[in-house]
């Protein structure tokens, strides 16, 4: 699979969205669901990789967005683990969901590209179908190796090896700095005794 620039925007919203609402460890911190702005700003940063007019987020379409994001990060878990059966069906009902429909659609003079959603979809709505139609791409792709989960304790974000020799294991340097404090701490008491 190559990927474009847009597929790649997609991918890295799309894991953000999901980690963003399913992760349950982020760099160190216990996420605390049921804040309201908190998530619109979670969902709002997401869909900010993916596009520069980030819509307004009305309360019962955030409801919808942290549904499918919950549920996206199940898919990512299940493809990240090498089930690829379970990550298929969970992704295609996501698709059904979003309700994706790639179209070409063009915005002014811009040149002609594929939208997933149908038109006249919410526009929140319709960023879904496009993140979850980009890890649907991944999923049929041999770039699927590169959809990690941080191995830091006490994170379980995905994210995409970006390292040509497929090497990264942290989703943040924050990651990989906390686990050599820990390290080097673990080592000084053992030292003491």
């Amino acid at each position: 699979m190559d990927v474009t620039s847009h597929l790649r925007t997609a991918l890295d919203a799309a894991i953000a969205l999901a980690n963003g609402f399913g992760a349950p460890w982020t760099r160190g911190r216990e996420r605390v669901p049921g804040d309201r702005e908190h998530d619109r700003e979670i969902a709002s940063s997401a869909l900010l990789l993916a596009t520069w007019r980030v819509p307004s987020i009305e309360d019962s379409v955030l409801d919808e967005v942290a549904a499918v994001a919950v549920v996206l990060y199940r898919a990512l878990g299940e493809l990240a683990g090498g089930d690829e059966d379970a990550a298929a069906a969970t992704v295609n009902d996501l698709l059904r969901r979003a309700g994706a429909a790639p179209t070409l659609t063009r915005h002014g003079d811009e040149p002609w590209h594929l939208h997933f959603a149908a038109p006249g979809a919410d526009p929140v709505l319709a960023w879904l179908a496009d993140l979850v139609t980009g890890v649907a791409m991944l999923l049929g792709s041999a770039e699927v190796t590169r959809l990690r989960c941080c191995v830091a304790q006490r994170c379980d974000r995905f994210f995409l090896d970006a390292t040509r020799g497929r090497t990264q294991r942290f989703c943040a340097t924050a990651c990989q700095n906390r686990t050599k404090v820990a390290a080097f701490r673990a080592r000084s008491r053992a030292d003491e005794r």
